[in-house]
């Protein structure tokens, strides 16, 4: 289910004192199946971005449109996305309110009419998706670890089965270890059953890392869009956009800069550059 968004225009408030353009003309397209991060500074219109593609806003110009579901500023019924797009926002957690894991996991599957056996299917797969044990499932979700909570909450959208996954911040909070554990999960979900992810981040690394594409904005509008190494190779415009490089990315051109022939572009996690610096070190070494 590919993505369309053209000429898109969202106002806040329009017409009165407290008017406030939030996106301008952003055009963008996500094919069927794609990882999409969108990054860009606090203000830069990533979330109101993301709400139009979940339905959650509409335009106050251009268009979007998902499928062949197309959302304008006289759409009024996008019932047609319930179940189709999913939405985890930041701190999903504080959303939770059932009695037990698997009631909370339930909700959005019953509210789509499914049968008990069909509920209980998805919720004890979401579970796996998203590496909660069986026995959890009769727990009270408010006396799980914060990391556990979190999990709940995303098990809870990936249960409607959506085509699409839209992801706020949804590490934010989270430690080192937790992070990297939720997005390996949701990275290796979408490479299993081809689901289209839409990640909104501030962490470079994480975008480096599982995104095949990068759509950079700055003051409501797309500036550059492309591979996490061409994106990462304008060092000094992402500054300008007040974003940074990621730390492996950095490092990288500082050994470029002593090393001959350098090391390639496109070495943007810790694991690829380590991968780098052994095999030339294997090839260099004498026999």
């Amino acid at each position: 289910m590919d993505i369309v968004i053209q000429g898109l225009t969202h106002i806040y408030m329009a017409g009165t004192p407290y008017e406030r353009t939030a996106l301008s003309g952003v055009n963008l397209k996500i094919p069927s199946g794609g990882y999409i991060a969108v990054v860009g500074a606090t203000g830069s219109g990533k979330s109101t971005l993301i709400q139009h593609i979940a339905g959650l806003l509409t335009p106050t110009g251009g268009q979007v449109r998902v499928g062949e579901v197309e959302i304008s500023p006289d759409s009024r019924d996008l019932s047609a996305l319930r179940g189709r797009v999913g939405v985890v926002f930041q701190y999903p957690e504080h959303q939770l309110f059932e009695e037990t894991v698997a009631k909370d996991i339930a909700y959005g599957p019953r509210n789509l009419g499914l049968s008990d056996k069909e509920v209980a299917r998805r919720v004890e797969q979401a579970m796996n998706w998203v590496g909660l044990p069986p026995e959890l499932s009769g727990r009270s979700p408010f006396q799980l670890s914060g990391g556990q909570m979190r999990r709940v909450a995303v098990a809870g959208v990936l249960a409607m089965q959506p085509e699409v996954l839209v992801l706020d911040e949804p590490t934010a909070g989270l430690d080192p270890a937790g992070r990297r554990e939720l997005l390996s999960r949701i990275h290796s979900l979408h490479r299993e059953r081809g689901m289209t992810v839409v990640l909104v981040s501030h962490n470079m690394e994480e975008a480096a890392r599982y995104a095949d594409q990068i759509f950079v904005m700055h003051q409501g509008t797309g500036v550059f869009e492309g591979t996490p190494a061409a994106v990462f190779s304008r060092g000094n415009q992402l500054e300008e956009w007040g974003l940074e490089v990621p730390e492996v990315a950095g490092l990288t051109n500082r050994l470029n800069e002593k090393l001959d022939p350098p090391l390639p572009a496109e070495l943007l996690t810790l694991e690829e550059l380590e991968r780098e610096i052994i095999l030339r070190w294997k090839r260099g070494r004498p026999r």
